[in-house]
């Protein structure tokens, strides 16, 4: 087949081989990529949640005295991480399938290569799991912090 003009042999396993290979970088590099973005997401959950643990620090205070327990606020704090991950992840996942979607509307190849933003993969369960993880994280430490905050000392100052 080689020596005919126009003509050339391919080893079909060869060239799938070879075509993974190279799509593998490109696929690491954007895990890795999402990766560091879960980490600032992180961060910034974290930061947001320390910044309202602030900001609320009299109000907690006031709870405390009308009675609800440390636990309560601790668990109050976590439950916030947890719900801003979980919205989060929601609207990550959402705005992922609508781009998909668009771009599969507006590629002419889109359907031999699979691309449907209405295809939905078990494996995304993972990243919400990764998310929710995320933002419980972020939110232990601005909780502990409400766990153990001086009410006398918050109340005192006035705000």
């Amino acid at each position: 087949v080689n020596q005919t003009a126009g003509l050339q042999a391919a080893s079909p396993a060869l060239e799938m081989a070879r075509l993974v290979s190279m799509i593998g970088i490109g696929t690491d590099a954007i895990r890795g990529f999402s990766l560091l973005l879960m980490a600032t997401a992180g961060l910034s959950v974290f930061i947001g949640l320390a910044n309202a643990l602030q900001a609320r620090r009299y109000d907690l205070a006031v709870m405390r005295t009308m009675g609800a327990s440390s636990r309560t606020l601790f668990a109050q704090l976590l439950l916030e991480g947890t719900l801003l991950a979980a919205a989060g992840a929601a609207f990550g996942l959402l705005l992922g399938h609508t781009a998909t979607s668009l771009l599969a509307a507006n590629f002419s190849g889109a359907e031999r290569l699979g691309l449907s933003g209405r295809t939905w993969v078990f494996e995304e369960i993972y990243v919400v799991g990764l998310a929710l993880a995320v933002g419980l994280i972020a939110a232990l430490f601005p909780a502990i912090q409400a766990y153990r905050t001086d009410i006398a000392a918050t109340l005192a100052s006035g705000r």
